[in-house]
């Protein structure tokens, strides 16, 4: 979805971050995002943890293990069965599609640009670029006007800056 209406430019009074105009789909892309960010985990089977304690405490946020059943990870002090995380993982990619069908790639660029203050960060666009290529692919990121691009799209698809 290409918005033509929707300009931008980096605000050299604002250290480089990028400001636009006519955005169509950002406020898609922010509502989405905030319902994958606040849903519920124990709905998915799922807790966060950061110790032992924490652990033991919120392990009883969830249904009971069945008999041979473990904990899984998803990673960041993320727990839950291994049900609830393939569920949760579906959940996402679900929100993951309607954003690729609702949403410009550019505005979310841009916003994710700002977002991660690529303006002044060491490595430039870096996590801004490879947010549009994994959800649109790199045709889509080949597409995107670019700024602070320390990595070149090449580069990055033969696993560069890892």
């Amino acid at each position: 979805m290409k918005n033509k209406k929707f300009t931008f430019e980096q605000n050299w009074d604002n250290d480089g971050m990028l400001e636009w105009h006519n955005a169509a789909t950002l406020s898609e892309y922010k509502r989405l995002n905030d319902e994958r960010n606040n849903c519920n985990l124990h709905k998915f089977d799922m807790f966060c943890a950061f110790s032992d304690e924490q652990f033991a405490q919120n392990s009883k946020t969830i249904r009971p293990l069945q008999e041979g059943e473990k904990y899984a990870t998803l990673g960041a002090g993320v727990f839950g069965t291994k049900d609830g995380i393939k569920r949760y993982l579906a959940y996402s990619e679900d929100i993951d599609r309607q954003i690729r069908e609702r949403c410009d790639p550019q505005e979310i660029y841009c916003y994710e640009f700002n977002n991660y203050e690529s303006c002044i960060a060491y490595d430039g666009d870096l996590n801004a670029i490879r947010l549009i290529i994994g959800l649109f692919g790199s045709e889509t990121a080949a597409k995107i006007k670019r700024f602070s691009a320390f990595y070149s799209l090449e580069s990055l698809m033969k696993g560069g800056a890892e």
